[in-house]
């Protein structure tokens, strides 16, 4: 897919966008939204049209989210309000062309073409109505996409690198989203476009790509941040240690503790485990236990490895206390686990 193609691809109106626009026949839209659009997040501010929509979004996101790697690409429905809701995942917009009104958190927000907002989990907000002209790029990213390829790829991105870990472990208090005023970066637009021909027309070899199109992304966007983030959300985000702190956890889970990261970064103990309780939500046994608990999974999905070895791997000596919490997080047996992934 080539550059015209991608624009063609964006602007055709869909079934759905066609029925919402007849709006003589609103019938014609239920069969639409379990077909085409139950693939599709939003929640959407008409409950006769969109029902299936509603008692099923949870499950429609996590389908979405990790259909392929844990990022998923969508072209936001035109002509339809969407009502207040939000995400378990980060979300990213891009405005290709037109414009896009949203509230966040209260807050009325225009971005114009070039734009960049960047949603953090769940952030209370709703888009207006869009234009036919108006194409908005949904950037859909799973905790675990952030955690196990993002992350590790931006450490030296202290911006994103900080933003994405206080996503991982979100603390009630956060209200992080971001705005990039990019319209006049050429690069944005360029790398923009190479990714969605990527994300729109996948090989075998789309996933390395994208990735990398996203840190080119985020690195442009780091290199014009300064006068553009939104002020009343920076202070959530200033601390760039809590990135570093996040990943040494992860690299370690097996054997850190809190005197071990402590130490690494000295800082005195206490002191340590009160900051990622004021940053994260969430206090230090808490974070490395869902570091030991994400990397499991990651070793039941994708390997042989019998159970037992992948508890003493991550760093549960006691394999009965590995079975208690990890069925307490998850809802099932790590074999239960296994054998639905």
């Amino acid at each position: 897919m080539d550059r015209w193609e991608l624009d063609k691809f964006l602007r055709r109106i869909t079934p759905f966008e066609a029925a919402i626009q007849n709006r003589q026949n609103l019938k014609v839209l239920k069969p639409l939204v379990r077909g085409e659009h139950s693939r599709k997040y939003p929640i959407f501010d008409n409950q006769d049209i969109v029902d299936n929509i509603l008692s099923n979004a949870n499950q429609g996101e996590a389908k979405l989210v990790f259909a392929s790697e844990g990022i998923s690409f969508c072209c936001h429905p035109r002509f339809l309000k969407t009502q207040l809701h939000s995400h378990s995942f980060v979300e990213m917009m891009y405005v290709y062309s037109g414009q896009c009104r949203q509230i966040i958190n209260g807050i009325e927000v225009t971005m114009h073409q070039g734009e960049i907002c960047i949603v953090d989990t769940n952030i209370q907000h709703l888009i207006e109505p869009t234009g036919e002209n108006d194409i908005i790029i949904n950037c859909l990213m799973s905790k675990s996409y952030l955690e196990n390829i993002l992350i590790g790829r931006l450490a030296g991105n202290d911006l994103f690198s900080s933003f994405f870990a206080k996503a991982l472990y979100p603390n009630n208090d956060s209200n992080n989203y971001l705005i990039f005023s990019s319209g006049q970066s050429e690069k944005i637009n360029q790398f923009m476009t190479y990714l969605l021909c990527e994300s729109f027309n996948r090989v075998i070899w789309s996933d390395e790509v994208i990735n990398s199109y996203m840190v080119l992304i985020f690195s442009e966007l780091l290199s014009i941040h300064t006068s553009d983030i939104n002020s009343q959300n920076y202070y959530v985000i200033k601390n760039i240690k809590l990135s570093d702190i996040i990943l040494f956890i992860q690299e370690n889970c097996n054997t850190a503790t809190l005197a071990y990261a402590a130490e690494h970064f000295h800082f005195n103990p206490n002191y340590l485990s009160m900051m990622l309780k004021k940053l994260t939500g969430h206090n230090f046994t808490d974070i490395l236990h869902q570091a030991r608990l994400r990397k499991a999974c990651l070793l039941l999905n994708n390997s042989s490895m019998a159970i037992a070895k992948i508890a003493n791997s991550v760093g549960y000596q006691n394999v009965n206390f590995f079975y208690q919490i990890f069925k307490k997080h998850y809802g099932d047996t790590p074999a239960e686990y296994r054998k639905k992934g």
